[in-house]
């Protein structure tokens, strides 16, 4: 009898972690905007080559990189992000990832990035979930591409269970829950945390302009 309530039990705290399924699917309204989708342009190719010097002619004078009054301006934004550090800044990979992900137009003069933290739902933990950034993302059994899928995502958003673990073929893997209760692995190219950094562009005078760049602690 014991066993049986503990059972009981284990189904009743399964029921109570599973939810209605969430899906953020990807949002990029650049074309919307000829300057806008201009301005991407260069600053894709000061990404590209890490070029300091013209990604500061892309950033505004009072640029914001935290939350307090005086974070703010290129010297808190060289203090923060470290881009003349070509090889270990965090900033390359993170605009190189907004730039992946596209921009949303909040209004005629405010472009967001990224989708997945702009529009992430307020009533989950953005420290404990992560979300699938490609369609018909494998829930895999174990942490290999040979092993059974329990799930498919399609752009849903998953509890991260775990930290990465290594698999075969040099690929890595984080285990998962996906909100409707279903656990297993997804490879890590197939997700992003919302804890990464975002972006805001502003347009002044005329010419867009990087207003915000702000992200999790270094």
């Amino acid at each position: 009898m014991r066993f049986l309530l503990v059972g009981f039990c284990v189904s009743l705290l399964a029921e109570a972690q599973s939810g209605p399924v969430i899906r953020l699917f990807p949002v990029d309204d650049t074309a919307r905007d000829s300057a806008f989708r201009s301005y991407v342009g260069k600053l894709r190719s000061a990404v590209d080559g890490r070029k300091t010097d013209a990604l500061r002619k892309l950033v505004d004078k009072d640029v914001v990189v935290g939350p307090e009054n005086e974070d703010k301006g290129w010297t808190k934004f060289v203090e923060r992000w470290r881009p003349d550090d070509r090889e270990n800044s965090p900033v390359w990979k993170g605009l190189s990832d907004l730039l992946s992900l596209g921009f949303i137009q909040e209004h005629p003069s405010l472009f967001l990035s990224p989708y997945l933290v702009w529009r992430f739902p307020d009533n989950l933990s953005m420290s404990g979930h992560l979300v699938a950034v490609k369609d018909k993302v494998e829930v895999r059994e174990r942490p290999s591409p040979n092993s059974r899928p329990v799930a498919t995502l399609v752009f849903d958003v998953v509890r991260q269970l775990g930290e990465l673990q290594g698999g075969e073929e040099l690929v890595q893997w984080i285990p998962v829950q996906t909100l409707d209760g279903k656990s297993g692995y997804v490879n890590a190219r197939d997700v992003m945390s919302p804890l990464m950094p975002r972006a805001q562009f502003g347009k002044q005078r005329g010419k867009w302009i990087l207003i915000a760049l702000e992200g999790p602690e270094q």
